[in-house]
């Protein structure tokens, strides 16, 4: 077996290896907070973490998982797979922001209802990496449209990749904080929030990292093609 032969080995080993953990994680994750969330009949924020978790964890991690899985890729097609990838990407995004707009819709009410109340969700660090992760997912569905119906070209490919990544780890760096809540010192105990830290920090670790690979490859391609010409750049494999 040749050093590159060897080093590829290892590489589809240390990946599959990190797609299974994420799978575990993101669908232990989201089945724990939805079951506490159902458990309260999705009251107050009880709703608004049922449908965010459920978009911003489970379905936007999946979306990026499944599209990189070359299992998944030769069982269903090339074809099924991009629909399956824009599907769970869609749907981390409209179920996403229907959660948030739960949680708008509270906070206005309350205000409504009292106009000397304190509305800070949106002011703090879950809210504004919430609201920023949003925003980059939108631009993912954005750019992905074009690519679902056409053969877009590099820079459209590398925006909507840049655009999925960067909004996943803001929405998870949002979950992580969510669990400072109130709501989350509510529901869980101190060492249950940590656990849920950690599991999240690990699950976004190994969900973004072969995403991240091919991105970084990308921008090393595209500063190489620009920097010393086509010519003298390294053919990029479609890992």
């Amino acid at each position: 077996m040749t050093s590159a032969e060897l080093q590829g080995s290892y590489g589809g080993f240390y990946f599959g290896f990190c797609t299974l953990i994420s799978h575990v994680l993101l669908a232990g994750i989201t089945a724990a907070i939805v079951y506490k969330c159902l458990v309260l009949k999705l009251v107050h924020t009880a709703g608004h973490a049922f449908y965010c978790t459920i978009a911003f964890v489970f379905f936007m991690g999946e979306a990026l998982l499944v599209r990189n899985s070359t299992y998944l890729e030769s069982w269903m097609g090339p074809l099924n797979l991009n629909r399956l990838h824009a599907g769970l990407g869609l749907l981390a995004f409209l179920v996403g922001v229907g959660g948030i707009g739960i949680k708008t819709w509270q906070k206005m009410e309350r205000k409504r209802e009292d106009p000397n109340a304190t509305v800070r969700h949106f002011k703090t660090n879950h809210g504004f990496y919430g609201i920023v992760g949003c925003a980059l997912l939108l631009g993912s569905v954005l750019s992905g449209l074009p690519l679902y119906f056409i053969s877009g070209g590099f820079t459209l490919k590398l925006l909507h990749r840049f655009f999925g990544l960067a909004g996943f780890l803001a929405l998870m760096v949002s979950q992580m904080f969510g669990y400072n809540t109130g709501f989350g010192r509510r529901q869980w105990k101190p060492h249950h929030q940590k656990l849920f830290k950690f599991f999240t920090f690990i699950a976004t670790v190994t969900t973004a990292n072969y995403e991240f690979r091919r991105f970084a490859r990308d921008i090393a391609g595209l500063t190489t093609n620009y920097l010393f010409g086509s010519e003298a750049a390294e053919a990029r494999e479609d890992l």
